[in-house]
Order: C-alpha cells, then structure tokens, then sequence
C-alpha cells in the first residue's frame, strides 16, 4: 500500500478496492448533487506527460480538487458532459500517517461514458472476431455511477474532530471540503511539513 508522500503528491493512496488490506475503510457522498467544473490549472508538480485537471465549486469558483491525468483524459471528460449537470461528490478514507488519508469521487453516470461513442467501421474480417472491447463491456444496472477520482485529501490526526469514528471523520473531511472556504490540502501539507523541519 503507498502513503501519500510529500515529494510526490499525485502518488496513489490506499485503494479502498484493496482485498488484501484488513485497513478499514470509510465511503461516504453527499446525499444530493453538487454543480462542479473541471478546468486543466497550473501546477509546478504535474509529471511530465500529464496534466493537472482541477475540479472547482461552481457556485463558488472555488478549487477544491486537483488531479494528474493524461490530455486525453480530461479532454475526454469534458466532451463527455459529465459536469453538464449536478453530480454527488463521495470520498473514501482510511487511516494512515500522517493521519488520515482520503480520495474525492464525483460520482458520474455511467451511461456518459457510452455516449458519443462511434462505431468502428465494419471490416469484411470483422465479424469472425471477438472485439476486447465487447467480451469486457458489462451491463450496467440503471442509474449506474462511475466513480471519477478528483483528488486526494490528508487530514493531519492533530487535526481530527473524531479521532475514534472513521466514519464521521470521512464526512467532516468531505463537509469541510464542501464549506464556503474549503482549504487546498495539498498545499496545507506541504506548508506544514515545511514549518515541521
């Protein structure tokens, strides 16, 4: 399992889809959808290859997120329509130094991530085949979601409010994050494993 590290903030944190990890793991989400955008921003730690899509509260301009990914991805999000309308935010945390580490979902339809889809021009030889992409496409229940990881999130364990519940510390992180003033974490990390040198 990766800890989140400093010197590297776009490293993965705890997959709370790990089967062999016995670290507990809280999933909370907002019980109604919240307007957001995402937009390609600036930022000095991007990897070379990428680039850093940040996701913003609409209603406040406000930045709340910010992830690596590549070009394609986040042009492809955004022709989607993903962020055309409202969608619930969720995030999943466990605890590990330097005390508890989160990921921010949006949670998309997943029938976006078919539309727009084209069809490959038949070929003669075609049919006789089986496409990958067939034999792995499953039916999706309706109403279906796509969880859309958005960004990572650390709260410090001086910092917690509920130090024994998981769980209601994964929903005041994400209230937090969801607060008129919501702080950019990354950088309050970074700032404060600075000050601690």
């Amino acid at each position: 399992m990766n800890a989140w590290s400093p010197d590297d903030p776009y490293a993965a944190s705890p997959d709370p889809d790990d089967r062999e990890s016995k670290t507990p793991v809280a999933f909370v989400a907002t019980q109604h959808a919240v307007p957001l955008r995402v937009e390609k921003v600036q930022d000095d730690r991007t990897p070379d290859g990428m680039v850093c899509m940040g996701t913003f509260l609409e209603a406040q301009n406000q930045l709340i997120a910010r992830s690596a990914v590549p070009p394609d991805m986040l042009s492809e999000i955004k022709e989607s329509g993903a962020f055309g309308t409202p969608v619930r935010l969720a995030l999943a945390a466990v605890e590990q130094d330097p005390g508890l580490q989160c990921r921010l979902f949006a949670l998309i339809p997943a029938e976006l991530f078919h539309q727009g889809e084209e069809e490959e021009p038949d070929e003669p030889w075609a049919a006789s085949v089986p496409r990958f992409e067939d034999s792995n496409r499953r039916e999706l229940p309706q109403n279906s979601v796509v969880p859309l990881l958005l960004g990572h999130v650390v709260r410090f364990r001086r910092d917690r409010k509920h130090p024994g519940d998981l769980a209601r510390e994964a929903g005041d992180v994400l209230r937090s994050i969801l607060a008129d003033q919501p702080t950019e974490v990354v950088d309050k990390l970074l700032e404060d494993l600075l000050d601690d040198a």
